[in-house]
């Protein structure tokens, strides 16, 4: 793959346009029938717990003065960080990647439902509270205008380097969770304590969701010749836009 100009990447999109179905064929649902209630019943609960916690921070936040409103972000800041890493990545590893009409998945194992990698962007997004404009104009996006809707003033833009370079790089920005874009690709960057890991909805191994080692992951080897750019999932567009339970516009480039 040659390497590509800053206008190139504006152009490459995510992973995904809807179309006729070119889905691999979707797994079953794992287990029997009152373990897919149990499952599904679990998941909404957890959509419903961080729903209420919403609440909670957006009373607290418009009962303070613009001065005390910094704590109260970076609080719900942190509660959708553990939300998102620690319950609701969890419940969708393994969903099957795919493309086509039947990929735009909005949770986990849905039946005969695939998803596709902005598709599942925009499900995790979904899950938390976070509200788009419109999903599936989010979706079908070059992953840089994702970006740019999401975190307009903090996009890192690195050159073709070595993916051990790049983890460290990324680990620099500090704990949190990033979205990265990539060569046809968009993922998850979870970095903890100085771990980096991908979460992605994969076109490669098992191709489904899966959390793996950032450096060894090939959606990162691939993308090296195009190079990357990297951006928070919760900067304070996001985070204030949640706490007001108000829509995200989609801001294409150009």
């Amino acid at each position: 793959m040659r390497s590509r100009t800053l206008v190139g990447l504006l152009v490459v999109a995510a992973c995904h346009r809807a179309g006729p179905s070119d889905d691999p064929p979707v797994a079953g649902a794992a287990g029997g029938a009152a373990e897919v209630v149990a499952r599904d019943a679990a998941f909404d609960g957890v959509v419903a717990r961080i729903e209420a916690r919403r609440v909670e921070l957006a009373h607290a936040y418009a009962a303070v003065d613009r001065s005390g409103r910094g704590a109260i972000r970076d609080e719900a800041r942190a509660f959708l960080r553990g939300a998102i890493r620690d319950e609701l990545f969890p419940a969708w590893l393994g969903m099957p990647w795919g493309l086509g009409r039947n990929s735009t998945a909005t949770r986990p194992h849905q039946p005969g439902m695939t998803v596709g990698c902005s598709y599942f962007v925009t499900a995790i997004l979904g899950n938390a509270g976070v509200l788009l404009d419109n999903r599936y104009r989010f979706a079908q996006a070059p992953a840089l205008d994702i970006q740019r809707s999401l975190a307009p003033e903090q996009i890192h833009r690195y050159l073709s380097i070595p993916a051990r370079d790049l983890e460290r790089r990324i680990a620099a920005l500090g704990d949190g969770l990033y979205l990265i874009g990539l060569s046809n690709h968009i993922a998850f960057v979870d970095v903890s304590g100085g771990a980096v890991h991908l979460v992605h909805a994969s076109w490669s191994g098992d191709r489904q969701v899966a959390d793996e080692p950032f450096v060894t992951a090939r959606a990162i080897d691939v993308s090296r010749k195009a190079g990357y750019f990297v951006s928070p999932v919760l900067s304070d567009t996001v985070v204030d836009a949640w706490l007001a339970g108000s829509e995200l516009a989609f801001r294409p480039s150009g």
